[in-house]
């Protein structure tokens, strides 16, 4: 799937890239996920089947994607599936061992990426949505996102269920 690096959704665009709600259950109750009020959503990382920009991100950028891909801190897709990288041209690529998803090394650490949900990172009012396999374009394809999205991986935070309104069917 592809969307330009830094490309802006318009207000009250759900924080998923597909245009359909972001579901999340809260105590039992499924409703949507709501960007906190005055938040711009921009894209980052959904390079398609090439690299825009090439070059060296910085490892603190990789330790925070790291860290918040351990901590779960990844959005469920809801029901677009399973995605592999569209850059890698064999199948032991995608699915290295043939399992789903490839493994990135970092720090002397194998790390599985699944092909399933995004990193939404908030840094003042902007709020970037990148797609979960971004370490693999980064490492393993040596994509370079636009530094202010560095940055804000850097400085800012990554969202969860609790940063999000929560509206449930009740609310609708």
């Amino acid at each position: 799937m592809f969307i330009p690096d830094m490309q802006e959704f318009p207000s009250g665009h759900p924080p998923t890239p597909y245009g359909f709600p972001l579901l999340l259950i809260v105590r039992e109750v499924v409703g949507r996920g709501v960007l906190p009020a005055g938040t711009i959503l921009r894209a980052v990382g959904w390079l398609g089947n090439q690299v825009p920009r090439s070059g060296d991100t910085r490892e603190e950028c990789v330790d925070r994607l790291v860290l918040a891909y351990e901590s779960d801190w990844v959005f469920d897709d809801c029901t677009k599936g399973w995605h592999e990288c569209e850059i890698c041209t064999t199948k032991e690529q995608r699915r290295p061992g043939g399992k789903i998803g490839p493994v990135i090394h970092w720090r002397g650490r194998d790390l599985r990426l699944i092909g399933h949900g995004h990193y939404l990172i908030r840094s003042q009012d902007i709020v970037y949505m990148a797609p979960g396999l971004v370490l693999h374009y980064i490492l393993d394809h040596h994509y370079r996102p636009p530094n202010e999205f560095v940055d804000a991986v850097i400085a800012g935070s990554f969202l969860t269920d609790e940063d999000l309104t929560f509206i449930g069917d009740e609310d609708s």
